[in-house]
């Protein structure tokens, strides 16, 4: 009987904020509007009959964009919190899956090629966020037991910054504040496990 995938991808949304510090603007009698994006995601598959099923946990996880540090405009991602990945073998899986946890790879991509933004000084339209070259591709997951017959698998704030380059852009003005705000709304960062099978049914 063929291996059934189990593939789940993860969108996470990257949103301005002031959480080191504060997006300030010169206005006199106008109260700075304010928006915040929030990713939607379908909820977990299930085949039946398959090794399992993997859930992720991205609930800590917070992509803001404060003032760069020495900066009072120029943008800086800020990563805090984690993915936490838990891989759940079925009642009938194999044993070593049982004991060792599936083998999984996990990656990041970006859902929109064309997530760009030109911030008017000059240099055009340019990507809001690259993967780093580095840290491309797929990479092995490595679980952890957890003693209930569970895996876990845990990427800290560090290690996904890592994978994440936000391009510089200098917004000066309230109108690219929000010019940039709403161009971060077009696309979103994809984090997704995959146990490598593409095999969408079982066969004997």
């Amino acid at each position: 009987m063929k291996k059934l995938s189990i593939l789940i991808a993860l969108m996470l949304c990257i949103t301005i904020s002031g959480v080191y510090a504060t997006w300030t603007y010169t206005q006199t009698t106008d109260v700075a509007d304010e928006s915040v994006g929030t990713a939607m995601n379908l909820t977990s598959v299930v085949y039946a009959g398959s090794y399992g099923t993997y859930k992720i946990d991205r609930s800590t996880l917070a992509l803001t964009i404060d003032p760069k540090s020495g900066t009072t405009h120029t943008t800086s991602l800020q990563v805090a919190g984690e993915i936490v990945v838990t891989f759940t073998p079925a009642t009938h899986a194999p044993v070593e899956i049982k004991e060792s946890g599936v083998p999984t790879e996990y990656s990041f991509s970006l859902s929109n090629d064309a997530w760009t933004f030109d911030d008017g000084h000059g240099d055009g339209s340019k990507a809001i966020v690259a993967l780093n070259p580095g840290h491309n591709g797929t990479h092995d997951v490595v679980w952890a037991p957890v003693g209930d017959g569970t895996f876990t698998f845990t990427l800290s704030a560090a290690e996904i910054s890592n994978h994440l380059i936000l391009t510089e852009f200098v917004l000066d003005t309230k109108t690219l504040y929000d010019a940039y705000n709403t161009a971060l709304s077009k696309g979103q960062i994809v984090f997704g496990v995959t146990d490598g099978s593409t095999a969408g049914a079982a066969s004997n």
